[in-house]
């Protein structure tokens, strides 16, 4: 009979990285996409002429906050063994892509007719992100590539290995 070593529990670390990441990748582009269409739906209440520009950019953003609260999901679960990889590139990805926006919200002037206000509450928001659009992605890509992670991912691939 093989002695087996006992399988690695999720590292704290990585739990605290996975629950930051589905909240500022997931679960904030949601609730940002969920004001601007709430928002635009109260138009006409609000007194807000022309109603809100809900751009595609946005909805995107939305999409993949979807995305990566099924990629955090899969790498809560550590299977498969590749999904930490995907975790890191679609970090990075939509990272980039968010500090591409907060530049944008930066040099861009408000238009104070059309979207003047909800623009500049958005815009706020934006930059109070910054610092955590920096810190959360060092920490996450830090701690997935230590080696209490890498063993808890590595799990499922050595246990496939042992059955054949």
């Amino acid at each position: 009979m093989k002695a087996t070593a006992p399988n690695p529990r999720r590292p704290l670390g990585l739990t605290l990285a996975l629950i930051a990441t589905a909240t500022l990748y997931g679960l904030l582009p949601l609730m940002e996409v969920y004001f601007l269409w709430r928002l635009n739906m109260t138009t006409s209440e609000a007194y807000i002429l022309g109603g809100v520009d809900i751009s595609a950019w946005n909805w995107l953003e939305g999409a993949l906050g979807v995305v990566m609260l099924g990629v955090c999901a899969l790498a809560w679960r550590g299977k498969p063994p590749w999904i930490r990889r995907v975790l890191m590139a679609l970090l990075i990805l939509v990272t980039v892509a968010n500090l591409y926006r907060i530049i944008e919200a930066w040099r861009d002037q408000v238009d104070p007719i059309f979207d003047g206000q909800a623009q500049e509450v958005l815009r706020n928001f934006l930059r109070c992100q910054f610092p955590a659009l920096v810190i959360v992605p060092l920490y996450v890509l830090w701690y997935i590539n230590r080696a209490p992670a890498r063993a808890f991912y590595a799990r499922g691939a050595a246990a496939k290995s042992q059955k054949n």
